[in-house]
C-alpha cells in the first residue's frame, strides 16, 4: 500500500491500490504537529499562514511557531488563535514593520525572536509579557531601545545588536531596573556614550558593546570581557 496525503490530514491509505497524491504545501500537516507541537516553515517564501493551518495548530495544542526566512509584512493575522498556549514565537529575518497590540494576549511567551525585520518601535502592550524571558531585537531599524522592554520583569536576554540605537538607560527605570537581565548585546549601534551607572549592573553575566563610536571603555577593557569592563565603569560613577 501506498501513502496518500491529504492536505493538512495525515497519510492515509489507499484501498490496496497504489495511488499516490503529492502534498505541495510548505505546512505541515495536522499529525506531524500533534507529535512535535511545533509549527515550522523555513525559507518558504510565505507571506501569510492560512486561517485552516493556525486552526489545525490550535486543536494539536502547538506551543512553537517558526516561521523564519519568509516574506511576512506582518505577524499572520490569525495567530491570535494560538495566544493563550503559545511558548515561542520566531520570525526572524521577514518584512515586519510593526507588531500589534495584541502581542499582550500571548501571555506564555517566553521566547521571541524578531530579529532581520524592519522594526523601528515595539507597542507599550509588549511589556505586559510577564513570563518573557528571551527577546532578540537585533538586525532592525530600533534608534532606541523601546520602552515597553524595561516592563519585562523576567527578561534574562536581550539582543538588539546591528541597529541604529544612539544611547543607553541604566536608569533604575531603564535598563538599571530589570533585575532579571543577564545577557545584553548592544553590539555595531551608534551608541555615542556608556552610562558610569551602568556598572551598577551586576547581575550581568554578558555585556556586548563592541561596533559602537563610544571612546571609553576602550576596546582593551572591552575586550577583557563583561565582568571588567562593569568594574572600570563603576569607577567612573561620580561620588
Amino acid at each position: 500500500m501506498i501513502e496518500v496525503r491529504d492536505g493538512l490530514n495525515s497519510p492515509r491509505l489507499q484501498g490496496g491500490r497504489e495511488e499516490v497524491e503529492v502534498n505541495h504545501s510548505p505546512f505541515p500537516d495536522k499529525y506531524h504537529m500533534r507529535n512535535t507541537r511545533v509549527l515550522r516553515v523555513s525559507k518558504a517564501q510565505i507571506s501569510e499562514v492560512p486561517m485552516e493551518v493556525l486552526e489545525a495548530a490550535q486543536q494539536e495544542l502547538v506551543n512553537i511557531v517558526s516561521l523564519d526566512g519568509n516574506t511576512l509584512r506582518e505577524m499572520p493575522k490569525d495567530l491570535h488563535l494560538l495566544a493563550e498556549q503559545l511558548t515561542q514565537l520566531n520570525l526572524t529575518k521577514n518584512q515586519i514593520s510593526f507588531v500589534p497590540t495584541n502581542i499582550s494576549q500571548y501571555s506564555k511567551l517566553t521566547d521571541l525572536n524578531l530579529c532581520g525585520n524592519l522594526l523601528c518601535d515595539l507597542p507599550m502592550e509588549l511589556g505586559g509579557l510577564r513570563l518573557l524571558r528571551n527577546l532578540d531585537i537585533s538586525h532592525n531599524r530600533f534608534r532606541q531601545l523601546p520602552r515597553c522592554i524595561y516592563e519585562l520583569e523576567s527578561l534574562e536576554s536581550l539582543s538588539a545588536h546591528d541597529n541604529q540605537i544612539r544611547a543607553i538607560d541604566a536608569s533604575d527605570s531603564g535598563l538599571g531596573g530589570m533585575r532579571e537581565l543577564h545577557t545584553l548585546d548592544l553590539g555595531n549601534n551608534d551608541i555615542q556614550m556608556v552610562p558610569p551607572t551602568m556598572g551598577k549592573m551586576r547581575n550581568l553575566r554578558s555585556l556586548e558593546l563592541c561596533g559602537n563610536p563610544f571612546r571609553q571603555p576602550r576596546h582593551q577593557i572591552l575586550s577583557m570581557g563583561t565582568e571588567a569592563v562593569l568594574s572600570y565603569l563603576r569607577t567612573r560613577i561620580p561620588i
